[in-house]
């Protein structure tokens, strides 16, 4: 049985500009700040369709690639989600404020049964079809799992969770289509590929992507929780790495996604599965949640009490300072500088954990917040507390320090 699992990252540096704002001295707001969510209106998708060029002040999302298990899922484990099912997570937290919440749950789940008795999966309301070109259209309760899911990586990270829009779904939707037509990964598809549109051009541009290929392995069986799940790992991305992926995912200021999946089979034991979540509105520059009011100082990876099974050790720690909370972009290179940081992993008994040499790296790309300081490291366990030290860092000239702890659960 033979599997690839790829994503792809592209970003482009932009220029930054504006003033610091104070900085707090607590890192995150209190468990009730974040418990009920923030009310934001709808937005409305990217409208611009006929969009072919590259702005040059606007990011794509990235690359990498991560091998997955015959169940499917990207990080290797026997199970997807924090627990035995893909939506334990939507359980457990249905009314803490991460985005799930039981009426939710019960609209998707009265039309489970039928979508499963019609499609034999459960997946889509009307399959994709590669022969005629037509775009797959997900149950609202896949779109739900997978904003389940992404709402309760940010609630792990203390960030307000993030709203869907279905005027992404087209987008999601062709570019996914696109993507396991061609059996190719680029934010940026040819006119000339099978199944090309405007739409699925617009879609790949804005979203984070994914393409599943495997043999003897049918794609439908995946969970779509655990493409989630690969983002936020940034499992053995493809050099130039950035982690992309996981930082537009935690990127305090995101506000809405979309998704969009397209699963093809051969008949004869190929299986393709094209992916895409919608994470940057490149026509509304605005649409970004307002963090003034909270006291954020940096997003870290794996942070707090972090489920175990979304960290092991070919997935690299990171670490983004928000030194602005009233702009994104003014904090990037010339603002934020990591390049003389240092970082400590401190376990029990005081033993300092060891950093994987040569890997801590520093880089301001625009894929999400634009600045990132990232590293391996070595001996992690699972129900051990670590505390987390970096120094070194400057923001707006100014040196400053940071500390935190994780534990895996």
């Amino acid at each position: 049985m033979k599997k690839i699992f790829y994503f792809l990252l592209l970003t482009l540096s932009i220029m930054f500009a504006g003033c610091s704002s104070g900085k707090s001295d607590s890192v995150y707001g209190s468990a009730d700040d974040y418990a009920g969510g923030k009310e934001s209106s709808s937005k409305t998708g990217d409208e611009d369709s006929g969009y072919s060029g590259r702005p040059e002040d606007a990011p794509l999302p990235g690359a990498g690639g991560i091998t997955g298990n015959e169940n499917g899922n990207p990080n290797g484990s026997s199970s997807s989600g924090n627990g035995d099912s893909g939506t334990s997570d939507e359980d457990e937290n249905s009314d803490d404020g991460d985005g799930n919440n039981d009426s939710d749950d019960e609209d998707s789940g009265e039309n489970q049964d039928e979508d499963s008795d019609e499609n034999g999966n459960g997946i889509y309301t009307s399959e994709p079809d590669f022969n005629s070109c037509e775009a797959g259209v997900p149950t609202d309760e896949e779109k739900q799992k997978v904003l389940a899911r992404i709402n309760y990586i940010r609630a792990i990270h203390h960030l307000e969770p993030v709203e869907y829009d279905e005027d992404g779904d087209d987008m999601t939707a062709k570019c996914s289509l696109v993507i396991a037509a061609n059996e190719q990964l680029d934010h940026q598809p040819k006119s000339s590929w099978k199944c090309y549109s405007e739409e699925a051009y617009d879609g790949c541009y804005s979203s984070n992507i994914s393409l599943v290929i495997t043999t003897n392995s049918d794609t439908t069986l995946m969970d779509s929780t655990s493409i989630v799940d690969g983002f936020l790992t940034d499992e053995n991305e493809v050099p130039p790495v950035t982690l992309g992926h996981r930082r537009w995912m935690i990127d305090p200021w995101l506000a809405h996604i979309s998704f969009g999946r397209a699963d093809y089979s051969d008949g004869n034991g190929h299986f393709v599965l094209g992916s895409a979540i919608k994470i940057m509105n490149r026509t509304d520059p605005g649409d970004q949640q307002d963090i003034s009011d909270t006291d954020i100082r940096f997003v870290a990876y794996p942070f707090e009490n972090y489920p175990a099974e979304l960290y092991n050790d070919n997935v690299m720690m990171s670490f983004t300072v928000i030194g602005d909370k009233f702009s994104k972009s003014n904090n990037g290179e010339g603002k934020i500088n990591l390049n003389s940081a240092t970082v400590a992993i401190i376990g029990p008994d005081n033993k300092t954990m060891k950093i994987k040499s040569g890997s801590l790296a520093t880089d301001y790309q625009g894929s999400g917040v634009p600045n990132s300081l990232r590293w391996y490291a070595e001996g992690i366990k699972p129900n051990v507390k670590y505390n987390v030290t970096i120094l070194n860092v400057f923001v707006n000239n100014n040196p400053e320090s940071y500390q935190y702890w994780f534990e895996l659960k």
